[in-house]
């Protein structure tokens, strides 16, 4: 029997459980309902967890779809060592559809606690293959039965597989990414263009500085699995924030093409691909007339300045 985590370090875990899933659930107490619901969750709040597990038993007992009782009793028996209950309430929880990527967690937790591994990482493939992982990786990571699993083969590979923002779609635009010298169509420098990929791979940033001096912006580009698009979001030192409109797009031909808000006029367009290796095309075009003509109105070509490339 493991001892149990200190009421620090749980409350610790707790609020990255509900910062980090607070698009997949409500908040981690229940709700104000009955005086005997919240008399649990009192006691839940101030780590009495014997008393907190008595009355969250009789709550499911009288009302087994409560699937956030069912939870919280989970983890009232895990932090009194009582890793069976604790193990059959988790399982109430994902059954009762009640925050059923968190309570997987919860139950791989009570078979590490157990050292039942081959079902632990089982479980733990199936939150991985659901692709909301990395909502929960502020859990996972700070979790204490994850610690005596922590540095083998097999969870190294699960933290691999919940990073967030790997798979190919959220790498379209990364053909961007460099330090780029920018020239006009006539092969005369303009500017400097720094874009680089932040926040563990879910945002490309530019770092644009024109040739004259002046001139600076920075563009955020991120993939949104809402709408599966790629979107942009453009600032420069002008200080007039609506110079350029937000974009969205995607990948066309292999090349990205995002779109301004279709029902304003004009419509702009913006386009990149690669010419060659080291070598990127940036086209901007508007269209003031629905979309039948289009009018250039930037060109350019970016050089890689790490990568010499094919004239």
């Amino acid at each position: 029997m493991i001892q149990s985590l200190s009421a620090a370090r749980f409350a610790q875990a707790i609020l990255f459980a509900v910062f980090t899933v607070s698009m997949l659930a409500c908040p981690l107490l229940a709700q104000p309902g009955t005086a005997q619901q919240q008399a649990a969750d009192e006691l839940f709040a101030a780590s009495r967890w014997e008393q907190a597990a008595q009355v969250y038993a009789q709550i499911t007992a009288s009302d087994p779809a409560n699937g956030q009782a069912w939870q919280n009793l989970g983890e009232c028996y895990a932090q009194t060592g009582k890793l069976n209950e604790s193990l059959q309430a988790f399982t109430s929880a994902v059954q009762h559809n009640f925050r059923p990527l968190m309570n997987k967690v919860n139950v791989a937790r009570m078979h590490v606690a157990m050292g039942d591994m081959r079902k632990a990482f089982a479980i733990l493939k199936e939150v991985a293959a659901s692709g909301q992982g990395p909502r929960l990786r502020g859990f996972i990571v700070n979790t204490g039965e994850f610690r005596k699993i922590y540095n083998t083969p097999e969870f190294q590979q699960f933290l691999k597989d919940i990073a967030p923002c790997q798979t190919a779609e959220f790498r379209q635009f990364d053909f961007w990414i460099g330090d780029w010298a920018v020239e006009n169509p006539a092969g005369q420098k303009v500017g400097d263009n720094l874009v680089t990929r932040e926040q563990d791979g879910c945002l490309l940033v530019e770092h644009w500085k024109s040739g004259r001096g002046i001139e600076t912006g920075t563009s955020f580009n991120y993939y949104d699995i809402r709408d599966k698009k790629f979107h942009q979001i453009y600032f420069d030192n002008s200080g007039n924030a609506g110079a350029y409109p937000p974009m969205a797009g995607g990948l066309v031909d292999n090349k990205m093409v995002m779109i301004s808000d279709e029902k304003a006029s004009p419509v702009f367009r913006w386009t990149w691909y690669v010419i060659s290796p080291g070598k990127v095309r940036q086209m901007a075009e508007q269209s003031r007339d629905g979309q039948k003509t289009w009018q250039t109105v930037w060109d350019s070509t970016y050089v890689n300045k790490a990568q010499p490339a094919d004239k």
